[in-house]
């Protein structure tokens, strides 16, 4: 192959896997209800959490930011969902994405400092873009056999945290 060729394949190549990769990404959120959830997180405390450790649970994942003040209103009601259902096998993961100050330690730090006790996690920029997630806080609901139930973007006081409730109630089949 002469270097012509060559400087024409490479750039042809490389343009073919990254419109099959395109094809393949996820660019709404929305569109993640009803798909299988696969993620890896790791926790304020370093370690690891995956669909698998949580394999036959109910989650509900918020992507949120502590710059963000819909995602600050929103994690009381995120607190009170994981105190009362978390004894009914819900658990709860504040996904800290797209943080903008301390990636390591602002979600640790913000959620010692408002006595929150849900699972914490950072970092979580990829896994968020992967998702289609483009505007936070965003919330998915987990059901036990892995499928996303719900896929909500944004948060209004007593009707976002009412939908999401509703969601973890019949995901968990508790009325």
């Amino acid at each position: 192959m002469t270097i012509n060729k060559m400087f024409f394949a490479i750039p042809l190549a490389v343009a073919a896997v990254f419109a099959v990769a395109q094809q393949e990404a996820v660019t709404d959120f929305a569109s993640m209800k009803g798909k299988k959830a696969v993620f890896s997180m790791v926790t304020s405390e370093g370690k690891t959490v995956t669909n698998e450790t949580l394999k036959g649970k109910v989650v509900l994942i918020d992507f949120w930011a502590t710059w963000c003040g819909p995602c600050k209103a929103a994690s009381p009601s995120v607190q009170a969902l994981h105190d009362k259902y978390g004894k009914n096998g819900l658990v709860v993961i504040g996904a800290n994405a797209f943080e903008r100050t301390d990636p390591d330690g602002a979600a640790a730090g913000y959620a010692k400092e408002h006595n929150y006790t849900y699972m914490m996690t950072i970092k979580n920029d990829a896994l968020a873009k992967s998702w289609g997630i483009r505007g936070i806080p965003s919330f998915a609901v987990v059901g036990r056999d892995g499928t996303i139930v719900l896929a909500q973007v944004g948060f209004s006081a007593g009707k976002t945290d009412v939908v999401i409730e509703n969601a973890i109630k019949g995901a968990l089949g508790t009325k």
